[in-house]
């Protein structure tokens, strides 16, 4: 026999006697995520995603380890190279950006020009 109780906490449980054990069982807490929530979780995941022409060529580096074509350890070391290489050259794309702004000043004109 199996009954439905509400607990003190607000959360129900069911209840079942099996001769001479007693088992309860609490259903967990629900948390269904807002659309904001979802579309926040989105946007950074998406920021970690490479582009869609490097993610066409990580493709394309898994179909030619998958057929066999080169070996997937020589695989791996172009895709991890290629990673590595893409990071460090934005990452140095940024700091000049930055430098380029900082020689040019808040409004934009040159630092020499009056």
């Amino acid at each position: 026999m199996t009954t439905k109780q509400r607990r003190p906490t607000g959360r129900e449980a069911t209840t079942g006697n099996l001769r001479e054990v007693a088992a309860v069982l609490d259903q967990p807490d629900r948390c269904i995520p807002t659309r904001d929530e979802l579309v926040f979780v989105f946007n950074i995941v998406r920021g970690y995603l490479p582009s869609p022409r490097m993610m066409a060529f990580y493709g394309g580096l898994g179909a030619l380890a998958v057929l066999e074509v080169i070996e997937w350890p020589v695989v791996a070391a172009i895709g991890l190279g290629a990673a590595v290489a893409r990071r460090s050259s934005s990452a140095r794309t940024g700091e000049l950006v930055f430098h380029h702004r900082n020689q040019l000043g808040v409004a934009g004109r040159s630092a020499n020009t009056p």
